[in-house]
């Protein structure tokens, strides 16, 4: 009997330890079907999600089918960055396709879509062609072009932080550029040269009779092989004319030591040597009309050395078909030895004016451009 009472409760008690185990088991597995990735709950989310998408969508293609192309377009206009064009500019890059949404594109919120639609989240809209994608934070990043910098008498002005690739660069025309070497090309905030035969080429046919003015912000990483100079800016034919800056390298030519040519030999050797891995912000202005000071050299925004060196001749006689170039002499304009003088290091920013700026201004774009 009690053997019998013992396997009767022994039996029983087994029996509710396994239907309890069961239950917990379907209980875990329900509650993951819900609330996992792919469960109930989020595919419940994710299919409303897409239904409040898809609504969106239709009223964007509603407006357009019940307008046609001239109707004026909703929301904020998107154009592409050209630095040679001086207004500021917005697009939006996709970083997994590597497309640029700019010309005839228009970025739609919630907010600037009001009264025309009503909208739950932020669409990239051509209405030309009727596509319309959806604005996606994790993949979409605003390239915006807030030109901060004096623009009176600006002739051009590259600012690598706003580039999304070698084609964002406007007219000017990018040589030798290797986004897979680690020391050549485009970076978030600047452009990298290799010192072998990276530069830019930029058109050019300024009227330079009222002065010039070259800004360079950069960061030397080291010497170059083979080279007595390393080129900053140049606009020149041979020797005889225009403007270059660079710094020595090696043969005669003190490394790091600044030096600018305004017209044909007339030499300004500065007293300032750039270190190597130091962030420098260099403005040269060149006034013809000044009595004293025709040329002043600042550095990080203040007033560092000043010269009545340059020619003023030898400066406008430039021919209008000369490009200017920076980071290397692509074209071997002196034709010695075949040296192109390439440059090695970052430019995070680089401007020409043909105008001298004032002290004030100088220190304006540097504030600006560091900030």
């Amino acid at each position: 009997m009690k053997k019998s009472k013992y396997n009767k409760y022994g039996i029983s008690l087994i029996t509710l330890v396994i239907t309890i185990i069961i239950i917990l088991i379907l209980t875990s597995v329900s509650i993951g079907l819900i609330l996992q990735n792919g469960g109930i709950i989020n595919q419940a989310k994710k299919t409303n999600e897409e239904t409040i998408v898809a609504n969106d969508m239709q009223q964007i293609q509603l407006f357009k089918l019940e307008n046609g192309i001239s109707a004026s377009p909703v929301g904020e206009k998107l154009k592409n960055i050209e630095f040679n064009v001086l207004e500021d500019t917005k697009s939006i890059y996709d970083s997994e396709t590597g497309t640029t949404y700019g010309n005839g594109w228009y970025y739609l919120t919630p907010e600037n879509s009001k009264p025309t639609f009503d909208l739950n989240n932020s669409f990239i809209v051509n209405y030309n062609t009727g596509e319309i994608i959806r604005y996606d934070e994790n993949k979409h990043r605003f390239i915006t072009n807030e030109l901060k910098c004096i623009t009176e008498g600006l002739v051009y002005a590259a600012d690598p932080k706003n580039m999304t690739d070698g084609n964002s660069w406007g007219d000017a025309i990018l040589h030798n550029f290797n986004e897979g070497d680690k020391n050549s090309g485009w970076t978030e905030n600047s452009l990298m040269f290799d010192g072998i035969d990276d530069g830019i080429e930029v058109y050019d046919s300024s009227d330079y009779s009222h002065g010039v003015t070259l800004e360079i912000y950069l960061n030397l990483r080291g010497k170059t092989d083979n080279q007595r100079v390393q080129l900053l800016i140049m606009k020149r034919q041979q020797i005889t004319t225009g403007f270059f800056m660079f710094l020595g390298n090696d043969e005669g030519y003190t490394y790091g030591r600044l030096s600018i040519d305004i017209g044909v030999h007339d030499r300004f050797n500065s007293n300032l040597i750039i270190e190597e891995n130091t962030p420098t912000y260099i403005t040269y202005t060149y006034n013809p009309n000044a009595q004293d000071e025709k040329g002043i050299l600042y550095v990080n925004g203040k007033k560092f050395q000043t010269t009545n060196q340059g020619n003023i001749d030898n400066l406008i006689s430039i021919q209008s078909t000369t490009n200017i170039q920076i980071g290397s002499d692509i074209h071997k304009t002196h034709n010695l030895d075949d040296e192109t003088y390439p440059f090695n290091g970052e430019i995070y920013a680089a401007r020409v004016y043909n105008r001298p700026l004032t002290e004030n201004e100088v220190q304006y774009n540097y504030n600006a451009t560091i900030n």
